[in-house]
């Protein structure tokens, strides 16, 4: 019987293993789903928005769910960050104002959940969408260094006033708990990385070129987080270059390899109730 980093490694490097032809069916459909969610949300108001993405939202937590009933819960987040940065389509591709109708229904979600796999989605799900809107509001109040609209007392206000520092502790603390140290610290880089709406460094500007190499070394990570931080601090910059489409994916793919790792040696720290499947 393989372990939870072998199936998940497995799963990684492939989508067409006939062993897991039912687990990349669902990763497919996960994709599928939010992309055509993306699509259908485009332009509606906010009364258009409370139509539709209950069963938009609900669809996406029932595909993940029955993808960590076939792996667990830890090889299954883990398995659709991957699928997430390699199709560069996830929650945070949403915006605000759609993540919030998210939130609304994932806490109904999370109190109609009857199995303990399901709870455990459900629970996930609705932490990472509370971090990506706490890392969407600290994104931007706290790099907006020259705007004169936001001054740096004034930013400082806001950050304290929505209490960011509890908040975002307090996600880590639960997801910790919940999937292990090493896992949540990649889920929460990865969330904010894959945020469509967050300040990114300008490579045009010689300071941000320096911080682009010292930020990963000073959030006192491992090797494996320090390396992912700087690939996609490279990514960024390619992108903000402008540079052709090749040139991306050959990047994107060197930063989910560095990913892949990242997952699979959280994977190895998760809480034994996560690391295995029902069906």
């Amino acid at each position: 019987m393989s372990t939870a980093r072998e199936m998940f490694m497995a799963l990684a490097s492939s989508k067409d293993d006939e062993r897991h032809a039912a687990v990349n069916d669902a990763r497919r459909s996960l994709t599928t789903a939010k992309l055509e969610a993306l699509d259908q949300v485009e332009g509606l108001d906010e009364a258009g928005m409370r139509l539709v993405m209950p069963g938009l939202y609900q669809q996406i937590v029932a595909t993940t769910i029955q993808v960590a009933a076939r792996v667990g819960v830890a090889v299954g987040v883990a398995i659709e960050a991957v699928d997430e940065l390699r199709s560069e389509v996830s929650i945070g591709s949403f915006s605000r104002a759609v993540r919030d109708q998210m939130t609304e229904t994932g806490v109904a979600m999370k109190r109609r959940h009857g199995s303990p796999i399901a709870k455990q989605v459900a629970e996930i799900e609705a932490q990472r969408l509370a971090w990506r809107h706490n890392h969407e509001f600290l994104s931007w109040l706290a790099f907006r260094r020259d705007d004169p609209r936001y001054p740096a007392h004034d930013r400082r206000a806001r950050l304290e006033r929505f209490k960011i520092v509890d908040r975002l502790l307090i996600g880590r603390q639960a997801m910790a708990a919940r999937l292990g140290k090493p896992m949540a610290v990649a889920l929460e880089a990865h969330d904010r990385f894959m945020l469509a709406n967050r300040w990114r460094l300008d490579p045009q500007i010689p300071e941000h070129a320096v911080e682009a190499y010292v930020w990963p070394l000073l959030s006192y990570q491992g090797e494996g987080h320090v390396r992912v931080e700087l690939a996609r601090h490279h990514y960024d910059a390619l992108v903000g270059a402008g540079v052709d489409e090749a040139t991306r994916l050959h990047q994107r793919e060197a930063l989910a390899a560095l990913f892949v790792e990242q997952l699979a040696e959280g994977i190895d720290h998760a809480p034994a109730n996560t690391r295995s499947g029902m069906v």
